[in-house]
């Protein structure tokens, strides 16, 4: 049922987006108006339950009116928008998507599992509390409560109607309406005859066989939906700087807009695109001209650009600023600030942002790019400092190979240099910020149309197109045999869904405990943030994640007790499989009858990490917080405890 409402509603909302597409841009072909304009309606949605969900109640409320309201809005219309739609599905081609579709559909029908992580710890769970509160909070605690999320409002749909499987659909979605997008401005682009080697069709195949959009489109992740926003937006900015036509201009604003209220780095997309089209602007010196389309000059297009995408994004900024005190919590904050935070925490968070990759040396530019294709487990969790991250984040290698064909060819004309201008000015940001390479999600995009346009007009295309061929087939295969192969099995019976989850997520069976304490609880997370499968309030209370709990200022065990007390935690859950074997011997047995030497305090006392782990040790050996669960039960090494906070 979640699988089916996520299409439906889906649908609904690519008619009104459709719609709207026919009458404001028109000249788009019927794939292209497809793809998009239903990405702008679900995102269009996205914002307006955003908006409303902001009110009292408003989450309840905003949830069923909001798709009748743009449907309203599009009514008088629609018949006719929707006449421009697609006839047939293309041709036989189309079904060689059907293997990709198999495994997607496996995903989003199994449960998740631990490489579904942020899926997990704030995709779902932030909407989740959202949906029992009635209305959108910043989540003490939870600093990703205070990102930019229209994407993630979908899954508010999702988890009403399906659980999981709802909000992993729409994800399906999303990637089903960026093949419609990439073939639709691949054909529009380069033409779609024999005589141009059907560049749609190698575009879609290059975006949809790229290992990370994939893997995503079974996920919770948000990559596809913001990656789409932010690459069409660079597209149709190139389309903008070569026609000087607004409606170019109006698309890539809006594009941009939904990207930055999709995901903080939607704001380097917007950077690099005004850096690119002022750049234009300066060395053209271009006037408006009424013969050339509207007449629009790259200055007055980037005001305009620039004005759309701030106003589409605005109410997020806004919203963080009055809940956290900075537009963009928890980042910059020796810049910007922000409640509930300090250096210390932003040392962590940026360490980690850090971690990913090969360095910022500026020698190390190139090996960074390249990288991404031949050693992806730099750049992905986890163990990304040893290249043990999972293939599944990769970008792969054919977006890369078709900007530097495009680079080196001599035949790049307007709108593929601007396109490689932009993406390189994008590769530099996230060069210095953080080599995640699921963050370049928005390069595949554009860079999948200029491999379409590549293998139609490009002497070395064929050897690209093989590229895309072994790419797909070698996404679809790492795919199955990582996860889709067990995923499978429990969509068909062969595995039960309990026991799936049971071994693919340890805390799954804690919580099914914890769900079932009685009276009013409050669990204080301790190394565990996959409180979404709590039915109980919970919070993230390692040290890294808030100020909330001022451990540094507290003296002992018995200090803690108080301090959880008055905050109202009720009980404590420590994840141990995380903890060093040797640290986690010392300290279990601190809590019993070997209590840390003054010089073993001294130590733990420099690191607030470590701090919180002497203060817990002595509370509980003081008896103010009691063990009462192990998890195995019944194990004398166990992997999780569930403590009592005493009254």
């Amino acid at each position: 049922m979640g699988l089916l409402f996520a299409l439906v509603l889906s649908a609904a909302m690519a008619a009104v987006g459709t719609s709207f597409l026919s009458r404001k841009a028109p000249g788009l072909g019927p794939w292209e108006r497809t793809g998009v304009g239903g990405a702008l309606g679900l995102a269009f949605l996205g914002l307006l339950v955003f908006l409303a969900g902001l009110l009292p109640n408003g989450v309840t409320i905003a949830l069923w009116l909001g798709p009748l309201i743009l449907l309203a809005l599009e009514a008088r219309h629609l018949r006719k928008g929707l006449e421009g739609l697609p006839r047939g599905l293309g041709g036989r081609k189309v079904l060689l998507l059907a293997p990709f579709l198999i495994l997607i559909l496996a995903a989003v029908l199994a449960p998740s599992d631990m490489r579904d992580w942020d899926s997990l710890a704030y995709h779902f769970a932030v909407p989740k509390i959202w949906l029992q509160v009635g209305r959108i909070i910043a989540v003490p605690g939870i600093h990703h409560s205070n990102f930019p999320m229209t994407a993630d409002m979908l899954y508010l749909y999702g988890l009403t109607v399906g659980g999981e499987t709802g909000a992993k659909a729409f994800n399906l979605c999303w990637y089903l309406l960026g093949c419609a997008a990439v073939f639709g401005i691949a054909r529009r682009w380069y033409g779609d005859s024999p005589n141009f080697g059907k560049a749609g069709w190698w575009a879609l195949f290059a975006f949809a066989g790229c290992p990370v959009v994939l893997w995503e489109a079974g996920t919770g992740y948000i990559d596809i939906p913001h990656g789409l926003f932010a690459g069409l937006a660079v597209l149709y900015a190139a389309d903008a700087l070569r026609f000087a036509d607004r409606k170019f201009w109006i698309l890539s604003g809006l594009c941009l807009g939904f990207a930055m209220g999709t995901k903080h780095t939607g704001l380097q997309t917007l950077i690099a695109a005004l850096a690119v089209a002022w750049t234009v602007a300066f060395l053209t010196r271009k006037k408006p001209d009424p013969a050339d389309g509207q007449g629009f000059c790259p200055w007055r297009g980037t005001a305009i650009l620039a004005g759309i995408a701030v106003l589409v994004a605005a109410p997020w900024y806004a919203k963080s600023i009055a809940l956290t005190g900075s537009p963009v919590y928890p980042f910059f904050y020796k810049q910007l600030g922000g409640r509930d935070w300090d250096e210390w925490r932003t040392k962590i968070y940026t360490e980690e942002q850090k971690s990913f990759g090969v360095g910022t040396s500026p020698q190390a530019l190139g090996h960074a790019v390249l990288g991404l294709a031949y050693q992806p487990g730099r750049y992905v969790n986890p163990d990304q400092t040893h290249g043990g991250g999972f293939p599944t984040g990769s970008i792969g290698f054919v977006a890369i190979l078709a900007g530097l064909l495009w680079a080196s060819s001599g035949r790049a004309e307007g709108r593929e240099r601007a396109v490689l201008a932009v993406v390189g000015v994008g590769f530099v940001f996230w060069f210095f910020l953080s080599q995640q390479s699921r963050y370049l999600t928005s390069v595949v995009v554009p860079l999948g149309v200029l491999a379409g346009g590549a293998v139609a007009r490009l002497t070395l295309g064929r050897v690209l197109a093989v590229g895309v061929v072994l790419q797909a087939a070698y996404s679809a295969a790492m795919l199955y045999m990582t996860q889709s192969v067990d995923q499978l099995r429990v969509v068909l019976g062969q595995i039960d869904r309990e026991q799936y989850q049971t071994l693919t997520v340890p805390f799954y069976g804690p919580s099914k405990t914890i769900n079932a304490l009685q009276g009013d609880v409050k669990i204080a997370l301790y190394d565990e943030v996959f409180g979404f499968y709590l039915d109980k309030p919970y919070f993230w209370a390692n040290p890294g994640h808030s100020t909330l709990i001022p451990y540094e200022s507290l003296a002992d065990g018995n200090a803690l007790a108080a301090e959880m007390r008055r905050l109202g935690f009720t009980h404590a859950y420590v994840n141990l499989a995380l903890v060093d074997p040797e640290f986690r011997a010392r300290w279990q047995a601190a809590m019993g009858d070997r209590p840390y030497a003054d010089d073993e305090r001294d130590a733990l006392r420099q690191d607030p990490n470590l701090w919180w782990r002497y203060l817990f040790a002595d509370a509980v050996r003081s008896g103010s917080i009691r063990p009462v669960a192990t998890f195995p039960k019944g194990s004398d090494r166990p992997r999780s405890v569930l403590f009592s906070v005493e009254r």
